[in-house]
């Protein structure tokens, strides 16, 4: 294996461990140099790992920075992300709101014109079989439409099975065992608004 080797001194049994060979490889042969020499050696090789430990320590130093800059950032992105939840809550807060208010203002006028529908539902009824039933029904219609278009819906029970949530129970009546506990009779007309009941229905129940 050592006549493999390729051989830096003149040697004739040089192997692995040649010191000379060490010394040739390194291209300085220390036995050599005098003191002066020796010292400015080992002031260089000294000043080269004072330079390497000074540039890891830079290197280490500017790393640091880096995280705190990158904790930083995550720090303002979670800030960030709070500040936009809290905005899109405040939106559907302020959304909410504002719908509750035309709600309530729609609400507000229904009460108002549920007297004037009542008034139509009787001159109806009195106009039965009489030629001035289809021009008012033509107006009726029209009022009818108005108030859909608003939300709002009566809420019809007649035949159901009597409903405290939807209606007042003012009398009963006797009629047959198959409506026993249903709507047999409506004396006012119960109206929702978005499925809020807004006036409860006056009936009559079966007995």
């Amino acid at each position: 294996m050592s006549e493999e080797k390729t051989r830096l001194c003149d040697d004739a049994q040089c192997d692995a461990d040649c010191e000379s060979c060490e010394k040739a490889a390194s291209g300085i042969d220390i036995d050599k140099l005098n003191e002066e020499e020796l010292k400015t050696l080992c002031r260089t090789q000294s000043d080269l790992v004072k330079a390497l430990v000074d540039e890891n320590e830079t290197l280490i130093k500017e790393q640091e920075e880096l995280n705190k800059k990158i904790e930083k950032g995550n720090g303002y992105l979670d800030q960030l992300a709070h500040m936009k939840s809290d905005f899109e809550n405040y939106k559907r807060r302020t959304n909410a709101a504002k719908d509750n208010s035309k709600d309530e203002g729609k609400i507000f006028v229904i009460d108002k014109i549920l007297p004037v529908l009542d008034t139509f539902d009787r001159a109806r009824e009195s106009l039965e079989g009489k030629p001035e039933l289809d021009a008012f029904n033509m107006v009726y219609r029209q009022f009818d439409k108005i108030l859909s278009e608003i939300g709002l819906e009566e809420v019809d029970v007649l035949g159901e099975a009597f409903d405290p949530n939807l209606s007042y129970a003012i009398a009963k009546e006797e009629a047959g065992e198959d409506n026993v506990g249903k709507v047999v009779a409506v004396l006012s007309k119960g109206y929702k608004f978005k499925d809020k009941i807004v006036r409860y229905s006056q009936v009559k129940v079966g007995c």
